[in-house]
Parts: C-alpha cells; sequence; structure tokens
C-alpha cells in the first residue's frame, strides 16, 4: 500500500488538474483513460466528480452523466462502476488527513452511506486490525469490522476478530524458558497475571489473575506486585490491547515504585505508535531458542491441557533439556520490557536470551564496557 502521504499527494493533484481548467472536458478523461492504466481509483474518481457535479457530460452532447459515461467504453467501466466511484471519491476526500487512505474503490464501498463520523472510525479501526495482524486490508476486513459492535472491553476484542484473524497468529503460549526467567528475578513467585485464563494459569502459576470476562484493564481491578503480563494483540475500541496493557503497567510501577514492578511478553511492532513506549524502558529483544512457544489455538495463551503441562513441567525444570523444547521454539519478533526499578536484575536474568540496547547506559546498571546481549 501506498503511503499516506503519498496517496494524499496524488488526490491533491489530481483536484489540482481538474479545478485548473473546470470547464475542460478533454482534460478530465485524459485523466481517466491515464489512471486507468495505473488502476487509480483516486484520479478517476475526482474526475469524474468534476464531469458529474459542473456537467460537463453536456459539452459532449448527453443529456446525463449516466448517458455520458455509457457512451464511453473506453473508460472501461459502466455507469454502476462509475457511480460507485463517485461516491467513494466523495467520502474519502473528507477523510482526515491523518489516516492512511484506500488504494481502491471496493475497499471503502461498504462505508459509502454511512455517516463521516462513522465511516472513519470503521476505517481506522480496519487499519489497526490489518497492521497488528498482518491480516491484509481488505474489502472483506473493512465488512466483517463494520458488521461489528465496536468492543469496549478485551474480552470482546480477543472473541469478535478470530473470524478472519487466525487464531494462532494472535494467541501464544508463553515460552517455559522466560516463565522460569520472569520466576527467578522475582523470587519465585508472580503476584499477578492481568490477561490470563484457568489454562494458562496452569503454566504461568500466578497467585493471582483477571480472566477476559475479569478484564484486566478494568480501571476497578487492581495491580500490585511483582506482574507478568502476555497481552493478546486484538484492538480495543481505536487502540492495540498490547499498547493498553503496557501504558496500564508504566503507570502502575510509576505511581507505587517501590512495590510494583511489571515484565511483558510483546510483539515487536516497531513503526506502530504505541510500541514507542517501549524504547523509554529496559527491555530485551528474544533470540529463538529451542525452548519457546507454543502457538496456541483456543485460549489466550494455552494450547490445551498437554501443551499447558509440557510447558510447565519445562519451567519445573529450569526451562531446559527435552521438557522445554516439548513446549516448540522460541517466538520470533517478540521483545520482553521491565518496568520497575531492578535493572539489574533484568540484565542478568535476561541477558542471554537476547539483546538488550543500551545495557550499560539504563539508569541504574553498573556492568562494564562490555556488557552482554
Amino acid at each position: 500500500m501506498a503511503t499516506n502521504e503519498n496517496q494524499l499527494d496524488v488526490l491533491l493533484q489530481a483536484v489540482e488538474e481538474v479545478v485548473e481548467q473546470p470547464e475542460d472536458l478533454e482534460g478530465c478523461e485524459k485523466l481517466i483513460e491515464g489512471s486507468s492504466l495505473k488502476n487509480n481509483f483516486l484520479r478517476i474518481g475526482q474526475a469524474l466528480v468534476t464531469i458529474n457535479d459542473r456537467k460537463l457530460y453536456k459539452r459532449g452532447g448527453m443529456s446525463s452523466f449516466t448517458q455520458y459515461i455509457e457512451q464511453k467504453s473506453d473508460f472501461g467501466f459502466g455507469p454502476r462502476q462509475a457511480l460507485r466511484l463517485l461516491a467513494a471519491t466523495r467520502l474519502v476526500r473528507n477523510f482526515p488527513p491523518t489516516i492512511a487512505l484506500p488504494t481502491s474503490e471496493r475497499q471503502v464501498r461498504a462505508l459509502v452511506g454511512l455517516e463521516q463520523q462513522q465511516a472513519v472510525k470503521v476505517w481506522v479501526k480496519a487499519n489497526l486490525i490489518a497492521q497488528e495482524t498482518g491480516v491484509p486490508l481488505t474489502h472483506r476486513l473493512v465488512e466483517s469490522v463494520l458488521g461489528k459492535e465496536l468492543p469496549a472491553s478485551y474480552r470482546q476484542a480477543t472473541r469478535d476478530w478470530q473470524d478472519y484473524v487466525s487464531p494462532d497468529s494472535e494467541y501464544y503460549a508463553t515460552p517455559a524458558h522466560i516463565l522460569t526467567a520472569v520466576r527467578k528475578m522475582f523470587g519465585g513467585v508472580i503476584d499477578l497475571d492481568p490477561c490470563s485464563d484457568e489454562q494458562a494459569n496452569e503454566s504461568v502459576k500466578a497467585a493471582r489473575f483477571y480472566s477476559a470476562e475479569e478484564d484486566g484493564l478494568a480501571p476497578e481491578n487492581a495491580w500490585a506486585g511483582k506482574i507478568f503480563i502476555n497481552p493478546p494483540s486484538g484492538i480495543q475500541g481505536s487502540e492495540p490491547l498490547q499498547g493498553l496493557f503496557l501504558e496500564r503497567a508504566i503507570r502502575e510501577a510509576a505511581s507505587a515504585p517501590t512495590t510494583t514492578e511489571c515484565l511483558l511478553l510483546l510483539k515487536a511492532a516497531v513503526g506502530q505508535r504505541w510500541f514507542g513506549r517501549v524504547f523509554d524502558h529496559p527491555h530485551c529483544w528474544l533470540a529463538e531458542s529451542k525452548a519457546g512457544a507454543k502457538k496456541a489455538g483456543g485460549s489466550k495463551r494455552a494450547s490445551g491441557a498437554a501443551a499447558a503441562a509440557a510447558a510447565a513441567a519445562a519451567a519445573d525444570e529450569g526451562g531446559g533439556g527435552d521438557a522445554a523444547a516439548a513446549a516448540g521454539k522460541g517466538p520470533r519478533g517478540m521483545v520482553v520490557v521491565y518496568v520497575g526499578r531492578r535493572v539489574n536484575e533484568f540484565c542478568t536474568h535476561f541477558g542471554d536470551m537476547g539483546h538488550i540496547p543500551g545495557l550499560n547506559t539504563w539508569a541504574g546498571t553498573s556492568r562494564g564496557a562490555a556488557g552482554r546481549g
């Protein structure tokens, strides 16, 4: 997909080209014919809007826009598609300049006729889901978002998007060797896992957890102590859930710096707005390991009793050997983030799992110049 700025430039240039000579039907027709070869619906649509709204078709001896299009077989589309292009262009040119523009009329066809605010909201959500999950931004994705209520809780977000997001692209079992490192850093006890369930907790073994039904992001659900978080990668409202859990962790640790600390296992969504907060805290880019995560197919982080049992056994044995390997390979494109004051301990327990940028420069570290990772 073209960048936001490139798409906007195309639309503005198309507007300028037809506005410079507002009565020039031939200019509009050349713009349509040239853009058709490049499949540029914004240029085509803007030219059609100009021809229709200024009734330039009368200069061609036609009494109506529809009649004009019927006679223009060289355009490569008929009256029905011309009207769709008109409607899509009118919709898109009122989109805020800060959001990505569609690359085809079909992508936004389902949004035509909605109130502008609702159309923008659905389009933004579809963009976020596509970015977060890697699902192509097609008309089917937009229609699926439009056909659902926008989720108010992460329970809905983790449930509602599964019809077009494969569960094994969104739901992960926590690697056993990571859980082992988490427990070692936390002195053997994980006080809270705010996004889990009974099955996943068989391997995490948190003293307390919030299920999706309870909604660990709800303000009334307190966070305290040593917290481990492996959040789902769905969308709530217009925000990625991973970013929401990260923000909550940062707030909780700041409000109780001596009693609350968090370790998060996140997707390495470099370039996404929410991920920028990761760079404000110590973090480890994970390297692939034999003792790793098994993608789950059902609950948020568990793929069944067998996988949970294997992960638990591996964790109990220190995350090594055949038991750890039974849990599958380590996660790719994942990062462990620490929010708290014990930075040296984080570097000690996670330094060998991947790369910790600036290991010797984080406030509170006392490593030598060489460092590790």
